[in-house]
């Protein structure tokens, strides 16, 4: 007799669990899904110690006469696909029908069903085993009792995380599919406890003030947008709202929460500048594609999905988000209260030479950055949109100065409040997105140094410099090799102060390395945020009303002049209201 043996429905069930089923939060998800695709409106989630030792879903959707009760609990019977066609055009959340038959493996699971709300049907499992069938009184929808998870398989049972984890799982995807479906009320309870749930208004508004709170849903940007192939509607949440993780970038396709490191990166992207280094936006993403175009059977879970022209998508996504921010006031409204922490901390940013009395000077170049301006204009290669004069398209309200506090706080005022201006930060904004427009072009316009500098790399860096010497060229920098690891610099772009010059390419290199690219316009932002750091007003620095002028009036002219490009605030806002509840001239 041969080894290979047909395994018994019992153990593939066993084994085919370990993938759909790796916890209670994986039985929830599945049987809320087949609650959505049931067409129920109203979906109540009951768990007990977390879903540890029980989960009941109950919904009032389409229900199961008794045939479809008993199919249920087999192997790969479904009603959401039939034929290969299907396979390719999937408009429904489950469709492998292994969810019940897997769970109903490693548990004691109950469904009882009803198609018209008089007589239904109830039919009882425990290990893959059927235990007890029959007529049961039922109000019209689907209720599936699971219970004794794992019981049979300890080593999964072992690993179950506490009761608390595995709730915040549940609460965290009943909130994204909530998300999905705004159509639809979830009640989640916990030992009998509401601890979450959704209106089912259909409103975004609505759904987003009860995941989040008043103040995100009172700060929403809302987008669309048609491309081809697919539809794309914003949900974004100004961005001096933010979190310390990606977990809030929602990601919905086809009614899906999905997951997708592309498109989740280029939405974050899309926020570079706005937000905090370290911190990531709130954000909700709803792409409609045509179903042929994607492909949701990669994975069990389904939260994986394979999209035909993801990179068109990513990169769009982040030039229509940008686009959004940039038509938007995203001024920061700080409430007075009592041991709150914004988040914001001082940084330290440098001196602008627009504004500096003594500009910076080029090795032999002999010129500063104003005069640099003039060679940009006269340079048909580079076409950089100055700011006209007098001729400012304020995005800042107008307010008159009053003082500065700390040598780096401006202080301004109009009928509405009390703005405080940092100095540091608006003069990076400026410089910033100057030195992007600049990077813009591939081939750099350089100039020679008088006096060569002399750099030292590891072998490694020599090596790579000396095989990619043209592409450096295109970038502006002239290396010649006059030792094993010595290299002169002997040519320059425009953009590279003198003293800096080692620190910038030394850090364009070990980019270059590590990301396999030599592309200056697709290290611009790296760079820019770096000469502009240097370039801007340094700490203490003491402004005349001229140079101050100057600043707003540079500040007026970028597209984000709200954050600094590290996504610190330039500017906040004290309101009248506010101010009058510090000096109880109102009640707080």
């Amino acid at each position: 007799m041969g080894k290979i043996m047909k395994m018994s429905p019992e153990l593939y069930n066993m084994i085919a669990a370990g993938e759909v089923v790796e916890r209670p939060f994986s039985v929830v998800k599945e049987l809320v899904e087949n609650s959505i695709d049931a067409k129920a409106n109203d979906i109540k989630i009951y768990l007990t110690n977390g879903g540890l030792e029980g989960i009941t879903i109950s919904d009032n959707g389409e229900g199961m006469d008794k045939d479809d009760v008993l199919l249920a609990f087999l192997p790969h019977a479904t009603s959401k696909i039939k034929t290969e066609y299907d396979l390719f055009r999937i408009n429904t959340l489950g469709f492998r029908g292994e969810a019940i038959s897997s769970i109903a493996s490693v548990s004691k699971m109950e469904i009882i069903s009803s198609r018209d709300g008089i007589s239904g049907y109830r039919c009882l499992y425990k290990a893959g085993n059927k235990k007890d069938e029959g007529i049961y009184q039922s109000n019209k929808g689907t209720t599936i009792n699971v219970t004794e998870l794992f019981f049979n398989t300890p080593a999964r049972l072992k690993y179950l995380k506490t009761a608390k984890s595995e709730l915040s799982s549940i609460l965290f995807f009943i909130e994204r599919i909530s998300l999905a479906h705004k159509d639809i009320r979830f009640s989640v309870y916990n030992d009998n406890k509401l601890v979450f749930n959704t209106s089912g208004k259909n409103d975004i508004t609505t759904i987003i003030g009860e995941i989040y709170g008043l103040d995100a849903c009172k700060n929403i940007i809302l987008g669309d947008y048609v491309s081809d192939g697919y539809k794309a509607h914003l949900v974004l949440i100004k961005p001096y709202i933010y979190r310390s993780n990606k977990l809030e970038v929602t990601l919905i396709i086809n009614g899906r929460y999905v997951k997708n490191f592309n498109i989740t990166n280029a939405i974050i992207e899309g926020f570079n500048t706005y937000i905090p280094i370290g911190k990531y936006p709130i954000a909700v993403v709803y792409l409609d594609i045509d179903p042929l175009l994607i492909d949701v059977n990669v994975h069990p879970n389904k939260t994986e999905i394979k999209i035909a022209n993801e990179s068109d998508i990513a990169i769009r996504l982040t030039s229509e988000i940008r686009e959004y921010l940039r038509n938007v006031s995203v001024i920061p409204e700080r409430k007075i209260e009592k041991n709150i922490n914004y988040g914001y901390t001082q940084t330290t940013i440098f001196n602008n030479p627009i504004l500096n009395d003594n500009p910076p000077k080029y090795n032999d170049i002999s010129t500063n950055l104003e005069e640099y301006d003039e060679d940009i204009k006269q340079n048909e290669e580079i076409k950089v949109e100055l700011p006209k004069e007098n001729i400012i398209e304020r995005k800042l309200p107008y307010f008159e100065y009053v003082g500065c506090v700390f040598g780096t706080y401006l202080i301004f005022q109009n009928s509405e409040g009390l703005y405080l201006m940092d100095q540091h930060a608006a003069a990076e904004r400026f410089n910033y997105e100057k030195y992007y427009k600049i990077l813009g072009n591939p081939n750099q316009p350089s100039s020679d140094l008088l006096i060569p500098i002399s750099l030292e790399f590891s072998k490694k860096e020599a090596l790579y410099i000396e095989e990619n010497k043209d592409k450096f060229e295109a970038i502006g920098f002239t290396l010649d090799e006059i030792g094993d690891t010595t290299f002169l610099v002997r040519r320059v772009p425009l953009w590279a102060k003198l003293d800096d010059i080692d620190s910038i390419i030394y850090d364009i290199l070990a980019k270059m390395i590590n990301e396999e690219r030599i592309d200056i316009i697709y290290f611009r932002d790296h760079i820019a945020k770096q000469i502009s750091c240097k370039a801007s007003i340094k700490a203490n620095h003491q402004l005349s009303r001229d140079e101050i002028k100057a600043l707003v009036d540079n500040l007026n002219t970028c597209d984000n002049p709200y954050t600094c490009p590290h996504g610190r605030p330039t500017i906040i806002k004290l309101s009248q209201s506010d101010l009058e509840k510090m000096f109880e001239r109102i009640q707080k």
